[in-house]
């Protein structure tokens, strides 16, 4: 999995609009299903390419159907553009069918590192200068890459997380972990060529990958089917600066119902700094 996987055929349509195609490849699915953390990713890079902006403010996607392995189609539209702002719709189509509508915002203001940062939403792991984890101290997460071929984008160090697929269902609805795009760097150098073109599709597919492993902790992934409805994805400014071969701690949280999950989280740089809060909303099956 490289930059390959997200380029596109087709562009500008007219000031407005682009249209853009390319084939989704079956290790984008789980079992003939597309990997909704790739879709949106894909509906992000298309905004990229419409706009020409460096960074987003922000991408929220709502799920329609499921894509399958095949051609599809992207369709980009502006909603309001400015010359230090622009919101942007994409929508993806497969056979007739919209697989699912994106909303996000590119701002200017997003292009450099904040004067000040937010404050971290979990301390986990303590306060003030104590350090987080080491990445290196984490358990092997080999298993998720083995079990799952769109999962083979990353690679991942347990802070918080089961070492195998029975491993879910603890009961306590939260994980942490590392996460990073794999292009066989194993430091993070900041220089490394980033396979996917733009930190903030990774972020998109760790997001999506991620996100539902927290209520998975209460109903399990072996009987139960996790459907996604939803995501939404806020970063802060200078996110798109750290590569995304570069280690990135996942923290995530959520809640069950009898028929559907909630979950929330966020990505932190080694030093601690936000780089992005997250949350998605699914059915239980």
């Amino acid at each position: 999995m490289d930059a390959r996987d997200f380029e596109f055929d087709g562009g500008r349509v007219d000031a407005q609009t682009s249209r853009f195609t390319r084939e989704l490849a079956e290790h984008w699915c789980f079992d003939g299903r597309a990997f909704g953390g790739y879709t949106s990713a894909l509906a992000l890079s298309a905004v990229f390419a419409h706009t020409g902006r460096s960074a987003a403010t922000s991408l929220a996607v709502t799920f329609v159907e499921t894509g399958v392995p095949g051609p599809i189609e992207i369709e980009t539209r502006t909603l309001r553009g400015g010359r230090s702002a622009e919101a942007v719709e994409a929508r993806i189509h497969q056979n007739g069918h919209t697989v699912l509508v994106a909303h996000s915002w590119l701002a200017d203001g997003w292009a450099g590192p904040p004067s000040v940062h937010a404050p971290v939403p979990f301390q986990r792991f303590g306060t003030g200068d104590s350090p987080l984890p080491d990445p290196a101290d984490g358990s092997s997460l080999e298993w998720l890459r083995r079990k799952w071929p769109p999962l083979r984008f990353g690679r991942r160090s347990g802070i918080d997380y089961p070492e195998s697929l029975r491993g879910f269902n603890r009961g306590h609805p939260e994980v942490a972990l590392w996460v990073a795009v794999d292009n066989g760097a194993d430091a993070d150098d900041g220089g490394a060529t980033d396979p996917l073109s733009h930190p903030q599709i990774a972020d998109v597919l760790h997001a999506d990958a991620h996100l539902f492993d927290s209520p998975a902790q209460v109903t399990g992934f072996v009987e139960t089917w996790l459907l996604s409805l939803d995501l939404v994805i806020s970063w802060q400014p200078g996110a798109h600066l750290l590569p995304s071969t570069s280690w990135r701690l996942f923290e995530g949280r959520g809640s069950v119902t009898s028929g559907g999950v909630t979950a929330y989280g966020s990505l932190r740089a080694r030093d601690g700094s936000l780089l992005a809060v997250m949350t998605s909303q699914g059915l239980v099956r």
